[in-house]
């Protein structure tokens, strides 16, 4: 039986894009290790013992080790409990003393768009990535996009690059929440975006597009949290629009189930989470015709140029004005993308290694 454990320290954070791969990923590779499909792996999640609370797994063994936390626990504490092994990083930062890791790189942003970070937290990470593309036995990625972009900026292999995309069950298969547009005060008809302080997300000009959007008479609903620690510019928000700040999943559903579009004009992605959720809710969307949203969102997306908020405004119009019979075919080309299918690859890489 192989051994191969599991860096658990995204455990201990909110639940955003990457802390949500790892959480998703690895609950279908509980379920695939119970259908005896293990490969003759054995896999244990080492976390910090500052963590709070842990899914339940069936076959995934947790353990807590170490008495460090954050960074420290990950670079010092971590690598004593697994010497010799393999170690799999599925969000953040991997240790750069253990020799055996495999580490999953969801994006390139540290080095292709820079502005979005704090100085301290891109230095970091363009010293781990580089490190990591030099070092680790295998990297995975999330799109094609992103593993040409890691070759680009890391001088990684392509060869030891593997790609799996993102599943779309954790929001089809949610409940909404039927009470959060009335809980929040929304009536009739809206424009959606999800947004952080980070300008990348190119949160001011879906705001200056909305006043090109001259055909409709739609307010601007913006959902989503904050983290000051890595993003370093925000955006101030006109009192035309109004700003949510951190929602629920189910709230977050609810959202989507009920726009007339969902505008995510990013500058710089690896795969696009967000549009992904809401097309698996029947809501259309309008992305940029950039990096990694045309890869993964052809043919069924509004693309706009992030960059004229002119366009980004026509394809919201495009978007709004859409048949309703559009929503079904949303919702089937969403479920194309599936967790089990990316935790069966990423078994398979794991059994290779």
């Amino acid at each position: 039986m192989k051994k191969i454990y599991i860096n658990g320290k995204f455990l201990c954070q909110r639940t955003t894009g990457t802390q949500r791969y790892a959480r998703e990923l690895l609950t279908q590779i509980d379920e695939l290790l119970t259908a005896k499909e293990n490969r003759g792996l054995s896999l244990e999640i080492l976390v910090p013992k500052c963590v709070k609370s842990v899914p339940r797994y069936t076959n995934l063994q947790v353990r807590a080790v170490g008495n460090m936390s954050g960074t420290a626990w990950e670079q010092i504490d971590l690598p004593l409990h697994c010497r010799g092994e393999i170690l799999v990083t599925l969000s953040g930062g991997a240790p750069l003393m253990h020799p055996r890791n495999m580490i999953t790189i969801h994006d390139a942003a540290v080095f292709a768009a820079p502005e979005g970070y704090s100085l301290a937290f891109r230095l970091w990470y363009r010293s781990l990535y580089r490190d990591m593309a030099r070092k680790a036995e295998r990297i995975i990625t999330v799109s094609n996009f992103s593993k040409s972009e890691i070759v680009k900026w890391c001088g990684a292999d392509p060869e030891k690059i593997s790609v799996t995309y993102l599943g779309s069950e954790h929001f089809s298969n949610l409940e909404a929440d039927a009470s959060a547009l009335a809980r929040f005060g929304i009536a009739g008809d809206y424009v959606l975006a999800a947004s952080s302080d980070n300008p990348n997300k190119n949160l001011a000009r879906v705001i200056q597009a909305m006043s090109h959007v001259t055909a409709l008479d739609l307010p601007l609903i913006v959902a989503g949290g904050q983290d000051r620690q890595v993003f370093r510019k925000n955006t101030t928000l006109p009192g035309t629009v109004q700003a949510l700040g951190y929602v629920s999943d189910q709230e977050l559903k609810a959202l989507y189930q009920n726009a007339a579009c969902f505008v995510f004009a990013s500058l710089y992605e690896g795969f696009g989470l967000p549009p992904l959720e809401a097309l698996s809710s029947g809501c259309p969307i309008v992305v940029s015709c950039t990096t990694s949203l045309q890869e993964i969102f052809a043919g069924q997306a509004f693309f706009c140029d992030p960059y004229h908020a002119e366009d980004i405004a026509a394809a919201i119009e495009r978007a709004v004005k859409s048949p309703p019979a559009l929503k079904q075919n949303l919702i089937n080309f969403a479920e194309k993308f599936s967790w089990q299918k990316c935790a069966r690859q990423t078994l398979e890489i794991l059994s290779r290694s």
